[in-house]
């Protein structure tokens, strides 16, 4: 019985990465839907993680997303800050975590409009085409 917790126990020093990692992936780009209820218009938009993006009066700023990885449930959170820009005084009207796949859970409360979060993904910076043929002056 010691060997086998001892052996237990070597191969968490060994290996540690394996039993500790964790299920999520950090994300650079969250993909937002946004209602206007006013008009009944769908605006669906990307955002870069520490950018922030206007959608009508608010100011929406993603903080940090993440994603699930692939051998998990499929599931995407963000941190964001949504700041209503409607009076001359702007205020926070949103700071949390929104999950895509329960948007209500933890939602803006606003009167004209309802944003919730699609997917968040990793998107590799553009790599510069290259190309045999160059373009004639």
């Amino acid at each position: 019985m010691k060997l086998i917790s001892i052996i237990s126990i070597l191969l968490l020093f060994i290996f540690p990465k394996i039993v500790f990692s964790s299920q999520w992936i950090e994300g650079n780009k969250l993909v937002i839907q946004g209602l206007d209820k006013i008009t009944a218009r769908i605006e669906t938009f990307e955002v870069n993680v520490g950018q922030t993006h206007r959608f009508g009066v608010l100011d929406i700023f993603v903080k940090r997303c993440v994603f699930s990885k692939p051998i998990f449930k499929p599931e995407s959170l963000a941190f964001i800050k949504i700041k209503d820009n409607s009076d001359r005084l702007s205020e926070v009207k949103f700071r949390g975590w929104m999950f895509a796949s329960s948007p209500a859970l933890n939602a803006l409360e606003n009167s004209v409009y309802d944003v919730s979060i699609l997917v968040c993904k990793k998107v590799d910076k553009e790599l510069k085409k290259s190309s045999s043929v160059e373009a004639k002056e």
